[in-house]
């Protein structure tokens, strides 16, 4: 069912977002992966953020973990179970690569998957869920301390400091069991970026006027970008000037998502981003749909269905079916699910 609130176009931002991020998958050209990777999983948390309310005591907290828990701990540990499970029967299949797992390797792998280290390669998108879950547990933590014994402590300053850490921590080798921390308290300064988006959203103009010029902002950092534009990658040198780049791409998304409320695609687009978990778990398995559809069009041997992410040759104008099939096909396996054997 569609949520009838105001905010709306937050689960409008999601699904531009997750159709961006299986574009990104796609092999499309470089010019549009570099635009894209500026801006569309940083959107994720500042959406997550801009839904987090403060928290002043532990019961509230205590409250706050267990939704986070079921909400993202139980989604992230199903998944990657259930495609650990699988390995085998991938690899069987030749829809991965790599070596199969004997019983030492599935105890190693399961073990990962319970302190979030690890998954499995055709579920690498769910870095993201492990970041999210860290950072929201960090954030409600800090929300209580702040509430009883730093009140003055502003948003802004937390943001600030957040970034601050993120960049003196890409020089601190990465924590057991926390990973790369500078990811963490990135994801921490977009998801305090969400919370200051929702305080003074009536004093942002979300107007095509913003659009347009935040989209030539991002198309000219992507220009002028140097090393890897990603996230998860983006070293200390490059790391200020990824996250200024990224708020005019959030910008951009949100001012896009108050325009297309008031057309009738909206409603498809509020079920793509109220179901996105499906997409984000499933949306790199069934680009082997696609693998298959080129391997059968382009008589090409069947060794590169495992080919990670896609098929790279004749790519030029095959990318938009990629992108069509790992946004539909996940989605249609979540409906016929629910449908046929959820009950």
């Amino acid at each position: 069912m569609v949520d009838n609130s105001k905010n709306n176009y937050i689960s409008i931002a999601k699904a531009i977002g997750i159709i961006l991020m299986v574009v990104g998958h796609s092999g499309c050209p470089s010019a549009v992966t570099k635009f894209i990777y500026l801006f569309h999983m940083p959107l994720f948390f500042v959406c997550s953020g801009y839904f987090f309310k403060e928290i002043s005591n532990k019961d509230a907290l205590s409250t706050f973990l267990t939704k986070k828990i079921k909400g993202l701990y139980v989604p992230y540990l199903k998944w990657s179970l259930l495609f650990l499970l699988l390995h085998n029967l991938f690899r069987y299949l030749n829809i991965t690569d790599g070596a199969f797992y004997h019983t030492t390797e599935y105890i190693k792998q399961f073990i990962k998957v319970l302190v979030m280290t690890d998954y499995e390669l055709l579920i690498r998108p769910f870095w993201f869920i492990k970041e999210l879950f860290l950072a929201s547990i960090a954030i409600a933590t800090f929300s209580v301390i702040r509430y009883n014994i730093f009140p003055k402590v502003s948003t802004p300053i937390l943001l600030i400091i957040s970034l601050v850490i993120a960049l003196l921590t890409k020089l601190i080798p990465i924590i057991p069991l926390i990973g790369d921390c500078s990811l963490l308290f990135l994801s921490i300064a977009y998801f305090y970026l969400g919370i200051l988006i929702k305080k003074y959203k009536d004093l942002i103009p979300f107007t095509a006027t913003m659009m347009i010029i935040s989209f030539l902002i991002v198309l000219l950092g992507s220009i002028l970008f140097t090393g890897t534009i990603d996230m998860r990658f983006t070293s200390a040198q490059n790391l200020t000037f990824y996250f200024v780049i990224s708020v005019f791409g959030i910008l951009m998304v949100l001012s896009l998502s108050k325009k297309i409320e008031h057309f009738s695609i909206k409603h498809f687009l509020y079920y793509i981003g109220n179901h996105t978990m499906p997409i984000l778990a499933l949306n790199l398995l069934a680009l082997k749909l696609g693998n298959l559809i080129k391997i059968w069009i382009y008589d090409l041997p069947m060794d590169y269905l495992s080919a990670h992410t896609v098929i790279y040759e004749h790519n030029t104008f095959f990318w938009p079916l990629y992108s069509l099939i790992g946004v539909s096909v996940p989605l249609l396996i979540y409906i016929l699910y629910n449908r046929f054997f959820s009950r």
